[in-house]
C-alpha cells in the first residue's frame, strides 16, 4: 500500500532558468558536493516534459542516452558563454547538427484577443525533441539574452539561468533555495559575531 502511494506522488521539477534549454540543463544539480541527475529513466523525462508543457508522443522509445549527450554538450556550450569564452567552430557545428532535426508546426487559433499563431508541435522522436532544445538554445544565443546568462552565485550550486529581471542583478537560481540559504547564512554570521 505504501509503495503504491509513493508511485502516485509526482516529482516537482524546478523551472527557474527562463529558457527551456537551460531548464533542461538544470535537471542535473549539486547536492552536498554530489551531482544528482533527475533523468534516471524515460519516465522521469516524460514527467519533466509534461510539467514543461512540451508534448511528446514517441513512436519509438525515448533514447535517454542521446538526450543526456545533448544536455552535456549544451552545458559545455553555456559554460563557455558564461565564462566569457567564445564558442569555437566545433561547438557551433555540433549545435547546427542538432538543429537539423528541429521541425515546427504552427496552428492559427482564435482567442479572446483575436488570432494567434501557436506552435502546437508534438515530438515523435528523440531527435525531434533534441532539435527543439537545440532551437531554444540557438535562439537564446542569437538574441541579446545570452548576455544575461548566469550561474547561481552559490558556490555549491551548478544551476544556470537567464536573468531577465529589470536591473539584471539576479544572483541566485531561486530565492526559495540558494537565495534563502545565503540570507540565513549572512544573518547567522551577523548574529554570531
Amino acid at each position: 500500500m505504501y509503495s503504491g502511494y509513493m508511485n502516485e506522488i509526482k516529482k516537482q521539477y524546478l523551472f527557474v532558468a527562463n529558457n527551456l534549454s537551460v531548464d533542461l540543463i538544470n535537471t542535473e544539480f549539486n547536492v552536498r558536493g554530489e551531482l544528482i541527475d533527475l533523468f534516471m529513466s524515460e519516465e522521469d523525462v516524460a514527467e519533466w516534459l509534461d510539467q514543461a508543457n512540451i508534448h511528446a508522443d514517441f513512436a519509438q522509445e525515448l533514447e535517454l542516452k542521446k538526450l543526456l549527450e545533448f544536455r552535456k554538450k549544451a552545458r559545455l556550450i553555456l559554460t563557455e558563454i558564461i565564462d566569457n569564452e567564445s564558442l569555437d567552430e566545433g561547438d557551433i557545428a555540433s549545435l547546427n547538427d542538432y538543429l537539423k532535426n528541429y521541425k515546427s508546426h504552427y496552428q492559427l487559433e482564435i482567442s479572446s484577443e483575436g488570432y494567434q499563431l501557436n506552435n502546437s508541435k508534438t515530438y515523435y522522436s528523440t531527435e525531434e525533441l533534441i532539435g527543439f532544445f537545440a532551437f531554444e538554445l540557438a535562439t537564446l544565443l542569437a538574441s541579446d539574452q545570452w548576455k544575461y546568462l548566469k550561474r547561481c552565485l552559490n558556490p555549491d550550486c551548478v544551476l544556470m539561468f537567464v536573468d531577465n529581471s529589470r536591473s539584471h542583478k539576479r544572483r541566485w537560481c531561486s530565492m526559495d533555495t540558494c537565495g534563502n540559504r545565503a540570507k540565513v547564512s549572512k544573518h547567522y554570521r551577523k548574529v554570531k559575531y
